[in-house]
Formats: structure tokens, sequence, C-alpha cells
């Protein structure tokens, strides 16, 4: 079992060349400004076609278990992952994978992954089925960063099942090793370049949301919460409704982005909240101009994603 650590940055469609372009130039810069052997390399890209697997009431997902069988190369690899521990815009979750010799599950394998208690009698297992698939290319650059050495992939495709398609369109950093701020800081190189934003929303939930239409929104904290804990949920809450304006392509959800914003205020440091008061006017400038390329000027900003990295980075520093 492994934990993945990632920090997933959603890509307009029509950025994402500029967002490999500039991986590439960060690569071809760096190697030669110092030597050869500083190994910041572009990896061979690969077409990833991925089946999930549930059962028709959504028992795994319910129990925050993901269950993929995925076919690269002509070769086939079982995954489990697990809902994990919140990170506060960051994914922290464990992750299993056995090589296996079909495109069929053996679910034998499951032996060695702690289940959730619900799930621990295996009787689900006679009622699985393929509920979605996600098919999309991916491109690997392996970066090497403040002592830290991170994957960075740009996934282009869909999500797809019975009930509709969502497209994918994504920069997801994995920590290899080193310290984690390396995810971050890496992050904020790229978001001062190319627009991007942080995302909280896994392919899985895409795939689960094709049917039960639903927006997952953080828990709210009890009145008696710490002001720490607020500051989390109403940046999650900034995050969810972000990524939901551009799915449901419906910008009256910024007003409750400005709202998040304008309790976010309240929770951090000034000089984060007068960073924030900013990207609210932004907000409404945009707004007031606009109008009907509204979502384009909000998708082309780059304030947006440097705001989300530099709020989620100082939220992590508090609860490391």
């Amino acid at each position: 079992m492994a934990t993945e650590l990632e920090l997933k940055l959603m890509v307009q469609p029509e950025y994402l060349k500029s967002a490999c372009a500039f991986l590439d130039d960060f690569c071809e810069k760096n190697n030669s400004e110092k030597d050869a052997t500083s190994g910041n390399t572009r990896q061979a890209t690969l077409d990833l076609m991925n089946g999930y697997y549930d059962t028709a009431n959504a028992l795994l997902m319910e129990n925050g278990i993901a269950l993929r069988i995925r076919a690269v190369n002509q070769q086939y690899i079982q995954t489990v992952k697990t809902r994990g521990s919140s990170r506060v815009g960051m994914h922290a979750r464990g992750e299993w994978e056995w090589s296996i010799s079909s495109d069929t599950l053996d679910l034998t394998k499951l032996s060695d992954v702690p289940l959730p208690e619900a799930l621990q009698d295996m009787t689900w297992s006679r009622d699985l089925i393929e509920v979605f698939r996600t098919d999309f290319q991916r491109h690997v650059w392996l970066i090497h960063f403040d002592g830290a050495t991170i994957e960075v992939v740009c996934d282009e495709g869909a999500v797809s099942s019975a009930y509709g398609q969502d497209p994918i369109c994504e920069l997801e950093l994995e920590l290899k090793s080193g310290p984690e701020t390396a995810l971050y800081g890496f992050a904020k190189v790229i978001a001062h370049s190319v627009p991007v934003q942080v995302s909280v929303v896994s392919k899985a939930q895409k795939g689960s949301r094709l049917k039960h239409r639903r927006i997952e929104f953080p828990e709210k904290p009890n009145a008696k919460a710490p002001l720490l804990r607020f500051a989390e949920y109403w940046y999650e809450t900034w995050l969810v409704y972000w990524e939901a304006m551009f799915y449901l392509k419906d910008e009256a959800l910024l007003q409750p982005i400005r709202n998040a914003l304008y309790q976010l205020k309240q929770c951090v440091p000034a000089s984060l909240s007068e960073q924030l008061e900013a990207l609210d006017i932004r907000y409404d400038t945009l707004f007031k101009n606009q109008n009907a390329k509204l979502l384009p000027g909000l998708a082309g900003s780059l304030e947006t994603g440097i705001m989300m990295l530099e709020t989620g980075h100082w939220l992590n520093k508090q609860i490391a």
C-alpha cells in the first residue's frame, strides 16, 4: 500500500497546450542551466482506459472506495483507492495496485485492503457492474524542485457512462519524494504562467456525479469550532463552487463563490485577507463588464489559481 499525496489543478481546454508547453520549457531551461543529471524530463505519453466498478446503489462510493481496472500498453492494473484524509485542497489517500492478467476483476486481491466494516463480508461483490469509464491521454513530466521529486501529469479525455459524459482536462502533481511544501511551490510556478485552479473533484467523483447529479460540499463546522476549521471550510467551499460553475456552465454561481471569499477573509491573517479582497474586486469588475464573456474571463485569469494556492499553502502549514 502506498499513500498518494497529490495536488490537482483544473485547466480549461483552451489553456491545455499552454500548460504542456510551459512544462516542456521548464524541463529544457532547468536542465540546460544546471547539468544533465538534474533529471527534469518528459516521459512517454500514455493512452489510458479505465473501468470503474461499483454496485448499482453505489455502495463502494458511499464507503469511500474506488475500484478500477486500468489498461495501458496491453497491461492490466487493478487499483483500489480510499477516500483518505482531507488535506485542505490536497488529496491524501491509500492506494493499492496489482498487475492482473486480463480485464476481469480479481477480488481475492482485496484481502490486502482494510475495507470499511460495511464492506468486509464481500456480499456486495456479487452485484458489481462497470458504472463508468475514464478514457484519456496522459502526458507525464518528472520534475525536481526544491528538494522534491514531483510527477506532473496532464490528462485530457472524458468520463463516460450511460448517464452522459464529462470532460477531463487537468494537471495532477504527485509527490514522489521530498518535502510536501514543494507541491505548492511548483504549482505556484505553473499558476503564475498558465491559468489553473485547485480542484478537489476526483475522476471517480466525476463518474458518480453523472448519475446522481450531486455536487459534494464539505461539512460545515459547528459554531464552537476553531477559526482555522472555518477557514478550511470556506476555502473548500470556494473550490467546490468554482468547479461546479464550470461543470454546470452557470455564472450565477459566482455569487456564492464571492460569499465564500467574504467569509474566508474573516478567518485568515490580514495580509492574506487583503489579497482575497483584491481578488473579489477583480470578480466584481469582471461581472460588471463582461456579462456573456464572464466564464471565459474567469477561466483566463491567473489571479484565482494563484490565490487558491497561496491560501491552500497557508492552511496546510497551519495544520502540519
